[in-house]
């Protein structure tokens, strides 16, 4: 497959000219590069006929996607621009997962556009019920396709414009569903109109930074562009152009490196299963161990991978998360396998119960998040309008929101993720 924006810039350095244009370390990193003349410009591609364009156009056709457009600045980009292209389209409150991505809020509140919470059957789960009940009275929906532990929601066509945070499965597209199952899917693969963010970077083998937004049939995405370029970096980075550009010609060339990494992981996992390790369900390039029944926490599972040189993605009082990629390979999930096994366990443990999080809302978000505040100590917030977005990272997702009245068990869940002090509004006269 035609690597444009590689070809170019590969063109490029071989000429060797004077670089008298930014950046500024001149060629010293040969393939960084700025809008040069033939470099195309991310926020023009879809109108251009360039080599950004027409990269984004091989992109789409490899996701099976209506129209893509790339983002330099991860899912929470494309995540952005998803919602004002909604907001353009007279979307005014969307309803969402109240465990959805701190990316989702801020855009929300920059936006003023109102969120309606819908809750999970469990702690961050993204299970959530989308019947015609849960979402009446919002014009849109934001769904998480797959959460931090990797569990998923179950696909229904909610029959209403869609925005899917699907950050952690842009990998899913390629995956044989014959071998490994229905249950997790791409968005390009469920058939109804909607948006999908999608960060290249979390599980190929793209750059940090490198995500795309997929259009799916039926979705008008004809200002894309305009909108990323009002939350994007007028200096988007070629390397991580170049990235997902060169991603395109590797999985046309090798489809099957997905479902050979896909392959080794499950296999890990019956491993670990013969070997009494509990895992909570997850998909094809995750594991998540429950440490609790270990007999420890999450931190601590942590702390013995990283003492068997693995560091693991994510971890917290229950569970530690382990993310492989579509370049996994055999070697890398035995190393994985040697660190997980020489981790001492102890006596099970019981989940540690995070309270419920339902706070009363004093103002909305877009509002709270520009008034005066101060900071207080956790312990002392009980009864404080919250002002900025509290959320631990990873996983990005918050926790208690600007506009929230901070109960008490707002204040325990704080406690329980470390979180030592908080910014409320300042009250009047104070």
């Amino acid at each position: 497959m035609n690597t444009p924006i590689c070809n170019f810039l590969e063109r490029y350095t071989a000429e060797n000219k004077l670089r008298l244009h930014v950046p500024g370390h001149k060629g010293e990193f040969p393939h960084d590069v700025t809008e040069v003349h033939g470099a195309d410009s991310l926020y023009r591609s879809d109108i251009s006929g360039g080599i950004i364009g027409t990269s984004e156009a091989l992109a789409a056709s490899v996701f099976g996607a209506k129209k893509t457009c790339y983002s330099c600045g991860g899912s929470t980009l494309a995540i952005q621009t998803g919602l004002a292209l909604l907001k353009s389209q007279g979307c005014n409150t969307i309803a969402a997962s109240r465990y959805s991505h701190r990316a989702l809020a801020s855009a929300a509140a920059m936006l003023k556009m109102n969120v309606k919470w819908l809750y999970p059957r469990e702690f961050m789960s993204a299970d959530v019920v989308y019947d015609a009940e849960a979402v009446s009275g919002a014009d849109a929906l934001f769904i998480t396709n797959i959460d931090y532990y990797g569990g998923t929601w179950k696909f229904v066509n909610p029959k209403m414009p869609v925005l899917i945070d699907n950050a952690h499965g842009a990998y899913l597209k390629f995956v044989d569903k014959n071998i490994f199952g229905a249950d997790y899917r791409h968005p390009m693969e469920l058939g109804f109109p909607l948006m999908s963010a999608e960060s290249a970077h979390k599980t190929l083998p793209v750059l940090t930074g490198g995500a795309y937004l997929h259009f799916a049939n039926g979705v008008d995405g004809s200002r894309a562009k305009e909108m990323m370029s009002a939350f994007g970096s007028s200096s988007p980075s070629y390397l991580i152009l170049e990235s997902l550009d060169r991603f395109n010609a590797m999985i046309a060339e090798n489809v099957q490196m997905v479902n050979n990494a896909c392959e080794a992981v499950l296999l890990l996992k019956e491993k670990l299963e013969s070997a009494g390790i509990p895992m909570k369900k997850s998909d094809p390039l995750r594991i998540t161990v429950n440490a609790r029944e270990c007999g420890m926490s999450g931190f601590d599972f942590a702390r013995g991978l990283r003492a068997n040189g693995v560091e693991c993605e994510m971890a917290d009082e229950n569970y530690a998360v382990m993310m492989f990629s579509a370049v996994t390979s055999i070697e890398d999930v035995e190393r994985a396998e040697m660190a997980i096994m020489f981790v001492a366990t102890g006596t099970p443990q019981p989940l540690v119960r995070f309270p419920e999080i339902r706070p009363a809302v004093d103002m909305p978000m877009w509002e709270a998040m520009f008034k005066p505040q101060r900071i207080v100590p956790v312990e002392r917030a009980g009864g404080e309008v919250c002002g900025s977005i509290n959320a631990p990272c990873p996983p990005g997702v918050p926790l208690i929101f600007p506009g929230e009245i901070i109960d008490h068990n707002v204040v325990e869940a704080l406690k329980m993720h470390g979180v030592k002090t908080v910014s409320v509004l300042t009250k009047t006269g104070v």
